[in-house]
Order: structure tokens, then C-alpha cells, then sequence
């Protein structure tokens, strides 16, 4: 059997290539679908869904992994993550968010975000160039945070937004030594919900693959569980929690 099948949000813009100067793309680092393939997923990339087609696409998935890149705004990205978040939480399948996905799921119970962190030694400013190293510490975190940080617990702040009041039903999990919110679960135990503020894809080097790696497992693991309850439930709907 292979793994379970994960499905990945993506982003939709214009970029140059050699068809033309702004070309329209689904875009994805492929870190995203290297670090899914290397905890035991299979991939999926999730493209714009108008909502009455979401209930049919994720009942092909086991996972949802809600991916990074592009601010929380009214459009169309936004529409298929709120749509998605919301069916797959009424299903009870397992979703893990990164950086924008962090943010999505925050808004989605309720939460507000803060739209423009000031450029700190911890958090530079975006576009800097700076922001790709691994740059602030991980304190005062939970286990499941804490068991897979490299070493020295450092990680890297590829974001300016970060959350302000946190959402219904979701737990801190993680702060950075400047106090912004790094990582929130669900405080729902029959519900696999996790989102870090960093991009552990991006992470250098093999620790950086191996944190990576450490802390989707989990993930992964969960979505298969969640396979083999659906493949065991005697319905053609999967199972539901309400």
C-alpha cells in the first residue's frame, strides 16, 4: 500500500517564462511535496476549487497540508482554503498548516492576524534576504514542537504577519524569544490540527530535511490513520464528526 495522499495547497500568479512576461502559474516550492514524500505522503497539489466542487476533491485525500507564500486577502486562494479547512474539519481529517497556512487556519476560528511585524534581529523584513537563514529560537514549547527542533532550536522567519488574537478551539504551541506566536494545534484530541509559523520545508542542510521530516511525520501518520477508518466505515460517505 502506498502512503496516504496529501493534498497541498498552492499559488496562483503571474510570473515570467518563456512563454510570455507574465505567465499564469500554480506555483509550489517543491521542498513541500520533497518533505511530504520524505515523512511517508504522497503529494497531491490542490489548485483553485470554486467551493461546490470541494466536498468531491477531498474525499481523494487523507490529509490536508495548507502551504505558505502570499498574505491572507479576499480572493480566490482564500476561498479554497476556507472552503477546504471547513470540509475537512467536518470530516475529522487530519490538517497541518505552514506559515500562510497557519495564518488561514487562525482566521478560519475567528482569529486576527498582525499584517506587518516590525524588522527585528528575530523577524527581518521580507524581501531582505535575510529572512531565509535561520535566524530566532523556539521557546516555550510543547512536546510535539520541541521533539523535533534541530539542536541549537533555531528556525528560520520567512513572514511578516503573524497572529494577533488566537482563534476558537486552537492552543499556543510555540512562541519565538521575541513573543510571536510560532505554532497552534487543536485542543480537540479526536482532531489531528497542528501549523508552525516557519517553513520547516526550507530548512538547510540534512538536519533541516531530518526536523522537516520529524514533524510531519506525525501528520502523515495521522492521514494514514484516518485512511483506514474510511476504509472500514461500511458507507459510501466518509465519516463524519459533528
Amino acid at each position: 500500500m502506498t502512503g496516504p495522499i496529501i493534498g497541498v495547497t498552492v499559488w496562483r500568479r503571474p510570473l515570467p517564462t518563456g512563454l510570455g512576461e507574465r505567465t499564469d502559474l500554480y506555483t509550489l516550492g517543491g521542498e513541500y511535496a520533497d518533505a511530504v514524500q520524505a515523512a511517508g505522503g504522497v503529494p497531491l497539489l490542490v489548485p483553485d476549487t470554486v467551493e461546490p466542487d470541494v466536498p468531491a476533491l477531498i474525499r481523494r485525500l487523507d490529509g490536508l497540508l495548507l502551504s505558505g507564500g502570499q498574505d491572507i486577502a479576499d480572493g480566490a486562494r482564500d476561498a479554497t482554503e476556507h472552503a477546504l479547512l471547513a470540509e475537512a474539519q467536518r470530516l475529522g481529517m487530519p490538517v497541518f498548516g505552514i506559515c500562510r497556512g497557519l495564518q488561514i487556519l487562525n482566521v478560519h476560528r475567528g482569529g486576527t492576524l498582525i499584517d506587518d511585524l516590525p524588522g527585528t534581529e528575530d523577524h527581518p523584513a521580507v524581501g531582505s534576504g535575510e529572512e531565509r537563514l535561520s535566524r530566532h529560537h523556539i521557546v516555550d514549547a510543547a512536546g510535539w514542537v520541541a521533539d523535533t527542533l534541530p539542536d541549537d532550536g533555531i528556525v528560520n522567519s520567512i513572514h511578516h504577519q503573524a497572529i494577533d488574537r488566537l482563534g476558537a478551539g486552537l492552543a499556543i504551541a510555540a512562541r519565538a524569544e521575541d513573543g510571536t506566536v510560532e505554532a497552534v494545534s487543536g485542543t480537540d484530541p479526536m482532531r489531528f490540527l497542528r501549523a508552525v509559523q516557519w517553513h520547516p520545508e526550507k530548512m538547510p542542510g540534512i538536519e533541516g530535511r531530518a526536523h522537516a521530516t520529524r514533524l510531519l511525520a506525525p501528520f502523515i501518520a495521522a492521514a494514514d490513520g484516518y485512511r483506514r477508518l474510511v476504509a472500514t466505515t461500511p458507507t459510501p460517505i466518509r465519516k463524519e464528526f459533528v
